[in-house]
């Protein structure tokens, strides 16, 4: 006999991690869909209820300093480890791809099916990897785009952010490169830009260009690559900037509008909200936050 919930959720954004343990539903997903890492909550958001410190951290931009809060992601981790504590998580990350028919739902790994379950309502949260679900509204969809950039060379210099008001190349965060043992202060570089569907295809706003209008930006902001010698009237001569791309990552700027069934819903409530009550979210999961502030 198949296990059955009244309610469910399909989908691991930090939205709906939220939503699921505000109503202590279970949750089914593919690939973890952590926030990116450059995600950060604002200052004033109190964050303590999960144990978590929202302590201002300084970035250094052109115009000064910038301050944010804590990273989403830790807001995410816990959720998630929360969640599973409590068997709310029942396939874990082991689930490759997710069937739903009718009021059914089964998980796959990459090897085999793990469950088939039943449920009386699912809130769907865009989870990938999912089948027969359900239909869109064809709106124009646009996406958040970051591209990586390792500096081979020319990466020392004092900046954190650079931003824009145009939505290409929007932010650039500059970041300890992971890819260099040791205290060196050499860093990569990821680029954010706001594109459509079609900008994502034109080589206009390709990584090339990206990285070529990123290079140009930090040249007029007086960066440079290091000393090389002095120029024939004396002055001083640099050598160019050598990069290569990591690779590109997009995410939608916000889900499509999915067309509900009597069984399949679409929460409209946004993370913004979800996170107003993150007090009530914590009263929620009481029991077992407290035995976990105990033994820590």
């Amino acid at each position: 006999m198949n296990p059955y919930y009244d309610e469910i959720v399909v989908g691991s954004s930090l939205r709906a991690l939220l939503f699921a343990a505000l109503n202590d539903f279970p949750v089914f997903f593919t690939t973890p869909e952590k926030p990116f890492e450059f995600d950060y909550f604002d200052p004033s958001i109190d964050l303590s209820s999960w144990g978590l410190h929202n302590q201002p951290q300084l970035w250094t931009t052109p115009d000064g300093e910038r301050t944010t809060g804590q990273s989403k992601i830790a807001l995410w981790e816990h959720l998630l480890f929360v969640l599973g504590l409590k068997g709310l998580a029942p396939f874990s990350d082991l689930c490759s791809s997710i069937r739903i028919h009718e009021n059914e739902l089964t998980g796959h790994s990459d090897y085999a099916k793990l469950r088939t379950i039943e449920f009386g309502v699912c809130y769907y949260f865009d989870e990938h990897a999912t089948y027969n679900l359900l239909p869109c509204e064809n709106t124009p969809k646009n996406y958040y785009v970051y591209d990586r950039f390792a500096f081979i060379r020319g990466g020392k210099h004092h900046l954190d952010l650079i931003e824009d008001e145009d939505y290409f190349c929007n932010q650039i965060w500059f970041y300890i490169s992971p890819r260099v043992d040791g205290n060196r202060p050499l860093k990569d570089a990821c680029v954010l830009s706001i594109l459509s569907d079609d900008q994502i295809d034109d080589f206009d706003f390709s990584e090339t260009i990206v990285r070529l209008t990123m290079l140009q930006k930090m040249k007029d902001l007086g960066l440079r690559g290091p000393k090389n010698g002095h120029q024939t009237d004396g002055s001083q001569r640099y050598r160019s900037f050598k990069t290569q791309a990591l690779n590109r990552t997009k995410f939608l700027t916000s889900p499509p509008l999915w067309m509900e069934t009597d069984s399949i819903k679409v929460p409209k409530i946004t993370e913004a909200d979800l996170v107003k009550d993150l007090g009530q979210v914590a009263r929620t999961q009481k029991r077992i936050l407290e035995t976990l502030w105990l033994n820590t």
